[in-house]
């Protein structure tokens, strides 16, 4: 099943672990990372992209899921996104594009204050025990939404809308 996770940790060395660790986790094929990227939330509450992975390049290709996720986190993080998502259609576009909702995007932003890092996936897994046993020794705090359930979500939309 394909998923968007954002794994939280307290600090630069902890997510360049929990990096390393996805890699791993993908060479057991335990999972499959499509993309992913080490994000920090600066003190100006900004997301910077610290390391793209090897994969991926997030910097230009400003259409992708991953890309999406990280301009959403530099957002307007920590108002209630759910509740005023409805407003702005540039911010339900770019949350359809990353395949996530609004409280996915709540329960992350509530996570990642300034100063926190995270490494954020677009994985394939059939098992979560693999990647929460791990993270969780790393002292990660694990999000995860599967990216089916934004498209289910927004074709029951569009139903009820007709």
């Amino acid at each position: 099943m394909e998923r968007m996770i954002v794994v939280v940790f307290d600090n630069e060395l902890k997510a360049y672990d929990g990096s390393r660790v996805l890699k791993e986790l993908d060479a057991e094929d335990s999972i499959s990372i499509h993309a992913k990227a080490v994000i920090m939330k600066n003190a100006d509450a900004k997301v910077e992209i610290k390391d793209e992975g090897d994969e991926f390049p997030i910097r230009t290709v400003s259409g992708t899921a991953i890309g999406a996720l990280v301009g959403l986190l530099g957002g307007p993080i920590g108002l209630g996104i759910g509740a005023v998502a409805g407003t702005f259609t540039g911010l339900i576009l770019d949350m359809n594009r990353a395949g996530i909702n609004a409280e996915f995007l709540d329960d992350v932003s509530n996570k990642l204050t300034p100063g926190k890092w995270a490494v954020i996936a677009d994985i394939s897994e059939d098992w979560e025990t693999p990647l929460d046993t791990r993270m969780a020794a790393l002292g990660g705090n694990v999000f995860r939404t599967t990216r089916q359930k934004v498209v289910t979500e927004q074709d029951a939309k569009d139903v009820r809308q007709r």
